[in-house]
């Protein structure tokens, strides 16, 4: 089966959520070169990789395509005729 649009640009940002990570990772070992790991900044940027990373985890699994087809809720049931 293939992706929705909604699912498409779900992948997207996944895709540019780890671009972010990857920017924020980059500056979480500079700062942790220049400045230490006790330094608020590098704690923010820790912070920063894992937001990234848990959106882009999200994004990819909520862009994935349906594994099967779903039935409408009721289509087993016997519809009524009016009297």
């Amino acid at each position: 089966m293939n992706r929705t649009t909604g699912k498409k640009i779900a992948f997207g940002f996944a895709i540019t959520s780890l671009a972010g990570m990857a920017a924020s990772l980059l500056i979480f070992i500079y700062f942790l070169r220049e400045k230490g790991i006790s330094d608020p900044l590098t704690a923010s940027a820790l912070a920063t990789i894992i937001f990234f990373a848990s959106c882009a985890i999200v994004l990819y699994f909520m862009s994935q395509p349906p594994r099967y087809e779903l039935r409408p809720w009721d289509e087993g049931e016997k519809k009524e005729e009016p009297i």
